[in-house]
């Protein structure tokens, strides 16, 4: 196995608007301020009988119109196949507009002159990892983090505390690394108007200056869980703090074993979600009515973040009269690995029981991977949080179609 990596700086050179949240200051203004350089990932596999490019971007989310437009871009500049390429968000919320939507398929702004800019960076970035990669075995380890972030509605609720660390190396060096965690890239508030990687690009970049490598990180089933139960405050302190407390978890992993992942075997699961909203709009109205009264009284402000958040998502909600939604997730079959890609937000409870009818000795899940149609949540749980406001997802309808990728496990 052939194994190649690099990281491409993506920060904007042009206002863009902030991705994540909803309110009045972002809704209103545009920022070119970056607290600091924002990334694309890029880690490329050589195997026996293909090859595989996985291409991380700090921005909120990827709608599939501009996953293609990236994928097409790389095809024509290098010699791989479009469906070999996955391209995930890490889901900041501090993230520059032009590639993202919010999980009604609302666009947050059609930012081109920076889209393009970045399609440009990111063709000409990849340069080194077609031009030359090193022979390497890989190497898995895991471990469970507590203490920073749990299941954000309920701390009593499972949580998918599962961490992964696979780690290529050659000659016992270790030259690239994927990290997999559930956890939303949330610390860094709704105010904020500098452009992030919020947590997750933080953990990223502690890793950077532990082991001199830029590593791969991505999230998995992390619909439900965020470090809510934890804050201590909603800046860049507490994001530092929470980064490094997460981090050196990480670096206590010592037991890595080797896995073969010589040979990678693709396939493809599809399940369309198709219906008339028009008849839930009564339903949607009464909802909005009953948002208002409760953002008159409510000071807090982390429940008047999720009030307002709600507002727009019902009145988006009352904006789309036919839901189809044609979604595709991908099953990276290795021999001890696999790597399910999922086009949105999944919960905890689903994560699990995808591992659990998985046959390989490890599974990661990537959400949020190759285009984004917002929340899928246990159906236990419509009425009860915000995740179940934030969806176009019927409830019930994930448990039918988890239950069938289950299957084909």
């Amino acid at each position: 196995m052939l194994v190649s990596t690099t990281a491409i700086d993506i920060t904007p050179h042009c206002p863009v608007k902030l991705c994540g949240y909803i309110n009045d200051i972002r809704l209103a203004q545009r920022t070119q301020t970056a607290h600091a350089p924002i990334y694309a990932i890029a880690l490329r596999l050589v195997l026996e009988n293909s090859q595989l490019l996985i291409l991380t971007m700090d921005i909120l989310s990827i709608m599939k119109n501009r996953a293609e437009q990236i994928k097409d871009s790389i095809t024509q500049a290098y010699s791989i196949k479009k469906e070999e390429i996955f391209i995930h968000a890490i889901h900041t919320h501090a993230g520059p507009s032009g590639f993202s939507a919010d999980a009604m398929g609302k666009e947050y702004e059609d930012n081109v002159t920076y889209r393009e800019d970045v399609i440009s960076r990111i063709c000409t970035g990849l340069k080194p990892v077609f031009a030359k990669a090193e022979e390497a075995c890989a190497f898995m380890g895991k471990t469970e983090i507590h203490g920073f972030y749990d299941n954000r509605n309920d701390r009593n609720r499972y949580y998918d505390a599962d961490a992964y660390r696979l780690q290529f190396r050659s000659d016992d060096q270790l030259i690239a690394e994927l990290v997999n965690i559930n956890v939303h890239s949330t610390v860094l508030g709704p105010t904020n108007m500098e452009i992030s990687y919020d947590l997750i690009g933080t953990i990223r970049e502690e890793l950077h200056k532990r082991e001199n490598i830029y590593p791969l990180l991505c999230i998995g089933t992390s619909a439900d869980i965020s470090n809510r139960h934890y804050r201590e405050g909603d800046d860049f302190k507490e994001l530092n703090r929470t980064a490094k407390g997460i981090t050196n978890q990480l670096l206590e992993i010592q037991n890595f074993t080797e896995i073969d992942m010589h040979t990678l075997k693709l396939d493809t699961f599809s399940y369309t979600v198709s219906y008339d909203n028009t008849l839930l709009f009564s339903g949607y109205q009464k909802e909005l009515e009953e948002i208002q009264k409760n953002l008159e009284a409510e000071t807090d402000k982390t429940k008047r973040k999720l009030l307002l958040s709600s507002k727009d998502k019902f009145e988006s909600k009352l904006l789309i009269h036919k839901v189809h939604k044609e979604l595709k997730l991908s099953l990276l079959r290795f021999p001890e690995l696999l790597l399910v890609t999922f086009p949105g937000e999944l919960t905890s409870v689903f994560g699990k029981y995808i591992k659990e009818q998985a046959k390989t000795p490890f599974t990661c899940i990537m959400t949020c991977t190759n285009d984004h149609h917002g929340y899928f949540i246990e159906q236990d749980q419509y009425g009860r949080c915000y995740e179940a406001t934030a969806t176009l997802i019927p409830k019930g309808e994930t448990e039918k179609m988890i239950k069938k990728l289950g299957e084909l496990l």
